[in-house]
């Protein structure tokens, strides 16, 4: 099958606004492990909310800012996430209209390693009375390289990332309960080294210029030392490959920690497969920055 991915790389979707600042929680509330907390929440039939934004701001010949959002639900096994049904979407400025195709919202529902995928590129090309689009390696919805790139629901992640983290502060109140910011960063290439989830979003080991590029990250942890928010940025420079400077900011939050999720694949009859699509000579799937900040 044919890779075909389209190029919204980054983004990061708005931040949202920095919550009132509280007195911290209590010091035998900040005692327990995070990673042995996040491991304790890893089992069959529960998860987690979450409500992810991005942004991808770009200084080009076109200098534009593309917001994307990304909302469902993550669901847990007994080693980390096992399935997730997530709705995705694009926003170009006001002036920019709709977004075309590739960038149109799409729903991807993942079972057992198995992605199906609802809108977005292909929806166009499905074959008659087919809903869904099936693939085994998730590269048929547009993907956004900022997302969960600093990724605290990985236990490695997140220990590595505590282990070099500043000191906490108050982080306000979310998901009804006080939190404590802890912050710091990774380089792109130790992210990759450590992260499953930022080597599935950058699709390859970040070249010797890129990978020293700095990830600063903040974490806000709740009482029960569960992650609450996490916001997460960096700047590439590609000038004299698109002439842009593109900087990208990602702030997930998470909520309903062990909310009941029995996620399933879609119904067989309504599933089509990658060599069942009418696609043209057209690649709706070739969009790169160059063209989204300078055309």
């Amino acid at each position: 099958m044919r890779r075909t991915t389209a190029v919204l790389t980054g983004a990061a979707l708005t931040a949202l606004a920095f919550p009132l600042l509280v007195a911290a929680p209590p010091a035998n509330a900040l005692a327990a492990d995070p990673v042995a907390a996040l491991k304790g929440r890893f089992k069959a039939g529960h998860g987690v909310r979450i409500v992810e934004r991005a942004k991808l701001v770009g200084d080009g010949g076109n200098p534009r800012t593309v917001y994307g959002r990304v909302k469902g639900v993550l669901e847990f096994g007994p080693s980390g996430v096992v399935a997730s049904d997530l709705t995705g979407s694009f926003e170009l400025p006001a002036e920019e209209g709709t977004p075309s195709e590739p960038f149109a919202p799409s729903r991807t529902v993942t079972v057992k390693g198995v992605s199906y995928t609802q809108g977005g590129v292909y929806a166009g090309s499905l074959p008659e009375g087919k809903k869904w689009l099936r693939s085994r390696d998730d590269v048929l919805s547009t993907t956004n390289p900022a997302q969960r790139l600093f990724n605290p629901l990985e236990p490695a992640t997140l220990r590595a990332a505590l282990a070099h983290a500043g000191p906490g502060r108050p982080g306000g109140t979310l998901d009804g309960t006080r939190t404590v910011v802890r912050s710091g960063s990774f380089t792109l290439g130790e992210l990759y080294r450590i992260s499953p989830s930022a080597r599935a979003v950058l699709g390859a080991k970040p070249s010797a210029k890129s990978a020293p590029l700095k990830v600063s990250w903040r974490l806000y942890l709740g009482a029960d030392q569960l992650p609450r928010r996490a916001v997460s940025s960096y700047v590439q420079s590609v000038r004299g490959l698109t002439s842009v400077d593109v900087t990208y900011l990602n702030d997930t939050q998470y909520g309903g920690w062990g909310l009941r999720s029995t996620l399933k694949a879609p119904p067989a009859a309504e599933v089509a497969d990658f060599d069942e699509l009418r696609i043209g000579d057209a690649d709706p799937g070739n969009v790169s920055l160059n063209n989204l900040f300078t055309g």
